[in-house]
C-alpha cells in the first residue's frame, strides 16, 4: 500500500470518531426524561398540599415533563422527610418543605433520621403565606388589644387551638403569650380542619390557622380576624392588621413552601429545576391563583434558600424549647 492512502485513511478515522462522538453525545439523557415526583409531607387538603398542587402543575408545564404530586403524611411530616432524604439524587424525587417540616421538626423531634443541612439539597424558595390569629364570632373581644388586655386580667381562662403539639400553628400562639405576657391554654387537634370546626362551634375561643384555609370562613363571618402573623399585610385581606403592627413588631411567623432535593443531587439538575421554578413564579395565572390564597410568590437561589433555611433553623429552635414542646 502507498504512503499516498495514509492521510485518506486518517482522515476516514478522524470522521469516524466525530460521528460517534456526536452520537454518544445525543445517547447522553437531558433531565428531566420522565415524570418528577413532588412529594408533600402531609394529607391532601392542606395548606401546603394546595400549594403544592398549583406549582406542581406549572412545573411540569415549564420542565416539559409532568410534576405529580405524592402526599405522604405521619410524625408531623417526619416520615415524607426520610423518604426523600434517602431516595436516588436524581432529580426524579423531590420535597416541598414547609416551615414546619423543612425548620421546627429538627427542635421539636430529638432522634430524626436525617439532617436538614447535611441530608438535604436546596431548590428554590417558592412562596411565604401568613397565619392568622382568629377568634369565633361571640368571642368579646373584637381586636387583638381588647383580647390581650382580657386575657391579662384571666390568667388561663381563655384557650386557642392549633394543628397539633409542636406546629407551626402552636408556636405561633406561644410566641405571642411569651411576648404579651398573657397565658393561654393550648388544645392541640388532630389537623386544622377538626380545631376550625370547633371554633365555628363556639367550641374554642381562638385559633392561629393557615390563612389560606381560614380565609373563606373569615369572609363568610363565621369566625373574626384578630391579627396576621406576618410583618406585611396580605393584599388578600388588606383591611387586617398584622401582630406586629399592633404593639409586637418582633413578631413574625408564616407558612413558607421550599423545594428540596436529596443530598447528592447534581448541580446541573439543581439549576434546571430552579430555572423552571423561576418561571412558575412568572407566570401570571400561577400568581393570580396564588395570591388569591392569600400566598406570596417568592422566587431564590439554591444559595439564598439555604441562607434561608440556615436562619429558620436557628429561629424556630428557641422558641420550641421555650414552648416546652417534644416529640419523641
Amino acid at each position: 500500500m502507498s504512503k499516498a492512502h495514509f492521510p485518506v485513511f486518517g482522515l476516514l478515522a478522524a470522521l469516524f470518531a466525530v460521528l460517534l462522538g456526536t452520537r454518544a453525545e445525543a445517547a447522553q439523557p437531558t433531565y428531566p426524561r420522565q415524570p418528577v415526583k413532588l412529594v408533600i409531607p402531609f394529607a391532601a387538603g392542606g395548606t401546603t398540599d394546595i400549594l403544592g398542587r398549583i406549582l406542581a402543575a406549572r412545573l411540569g408545564t415549564d420542565l416539559g415533563q409532568q410534576v405529580v404530586v405524592e402526599n405522604i403524611d405521619g410524625a408531623g411530616g417526619t416520615v415524607a422527610s426520610e423518604t426523600v432524604a434517602r431516595a436516588r439524587p436524581d432529580g426524579y424525587m423531590l420535597i416541598l418543605h414547609a416551615a414546619s417540616t423543612g425548620a421546627i421538626n429538627s427542635a421539636l423531634y430529638p432522634n430524626l433520621k436525617y439532617d436538614m443541612r447535611r441530608d438535604f439539597v436546596p431548590v428554590i424558595l417558592m412562596t411565604r403565606t401568613p397565619n392568622v390569629l382568629v377568634a369565633r364570632k361571640d368571642f368579646p373581644a373584637n381586636t387583638l388589644a381588647e383580647f390581650i388586655a382580657l386575657a391579662k386580667k384571666n390568667p388561663g381562662r381563655y384557650n386557642y387551638g392549633s394543628s397539633g403539639n409542636g406546629t407551626i400553628l402552636h408556636l405561633s400562639g406561644a410566641l405571642l403569650a411569651k411576648q404579651a405576657g398573657i397565658e393561654i391554654q393550648h388544645i392541640p387537634y388532630r389537623g386544622a380542619g377538626p380545631a376550625m370546626n370547633d371554633l365555628v362551634a363556639g367550641v374554642i375561643d381562638l385559633m392561629w390557622d393557615n390563612f389560606p384555609s381560614a380565609l373563606v370562613q373569615i369572609r363568610a363571618g363565621n369566625v373574626k380576624a384578630l391579627g396576621l402573623t406576618t410583618k406585611q399585610r396580605s393584599p388578600a385581606l388588606p383591611m387586617l392588621k398584622t401582630i406586629a403592627e399592633q404593639g409586637y413588631p418582633a413578631y413574625d411567623t408564616n407558612t413558607w413552601a421550599a423545594i428540596f432535593a436529596p443530598k447528592g443531587t447534581p448541580a446541573a439538575i439543581v439549576a434546571r429545576l430552579n430555572q423552571a421554578g423561576r418561571a412558575t413564579l412568572r407566570d401570571p395565572a400561577t400568581v393570580k391563583r396564588l395570591t388569591d390564597l392569600g400566598a406570596e410568590p417568592l422566587g431564590s437561589t439554591p444559595e439564598e434558600l439555604a441562607a434561608f433555611r440556615d436562619q429558620q433553623l436557628d429561629y424556630w429552635a428557641p422558641i420550641v424549647r421555650q414552648s416546652g414542646a417534644r416529640i419523641e
